[in-house]
């Protein structure tokens, strides 16, 4: 009886039949529910776009050494990118290099960067990529920054140990500690 009392005074007072007052809700905007990936898969997207530039990326390490010769994974990357550049709007950045001497500096650690080896560098892969048919090569090639910032040597030190730990080799154990998750728990996915 009391509970159906209580139910009562709650109805007519409005508290389960929610907010009907539009005063209140005037300041929260539209409410109305949106379909499902309506505001993630614009994220997704972006961050799919944003890995997919990082492709056409020629790395520092993918010379020999502070010269202008590519080395054997560089040569193939390269290749990779002349099959998918024309069905992209990408640059294809050529990553400055950082570990020239400067024989101004008074203990000449190869910490700088080299203006003239970059250009060299750039000109090399307009040149290979013209010589297996992109003719807009000389517009697309640029110098500067990697689009992603490379590991430090520890970060770099843990992420192949764990991907070394791996028992599935997917991935790299995360789950392990509770079961679930990549590389541990039932059937270790």
């Amino acid at each position: 009886m009391r509970i159906r009392t209580f139910a009562a005074i709650l109805t007519t007072t409005g508290m389960l039949a929610g907010c009907t007052s539009c005063e209140k809700c005037a300041d929260m905007g539209d409410i109305t529910p949106h379909p499902l990936g309506t505001l993630t898969d614009p994220v997704w997207q972006q961050q799919e776009s944003n890995a997919e530039a990082s492709d056409f990326v020629i790395y520092e390490h993918e010379w020999n050494g502070n010269g202008i010769e590519l080395n054997l994974a560089g040569k193939d990357h390269v290749k990779q990118i002349a099959a998918r550049i024309e069905s992209t709007p990408y640059p294809i950045i050529v990553e400055r290099s950082s570990m020239s001497i400067d024989p101004e500096t008074e203990f000449r650690y190869p910490v700088n960067n080299n203006r003239e080896l970059d250009e060299q560098r750039r000109q090399l892969i307009v040149d290979a990529l013209a010589a297996m048919g992109m003719y807009e090569a000389e517009n697309r090639v640029v110098v500067g920054p990697a689009l992603t910032p490379g590991f430090t040597g520890p970060q770099a030190q843990r992420a192949y140990a764990r991907g070394m730990s791996s028992q599935s080799g997917f991935g790299g154990g995360y789950g392990n500690a509770y079961g679930g998750g990549f590389s541990g728990g039932i059937g270790g996915f």
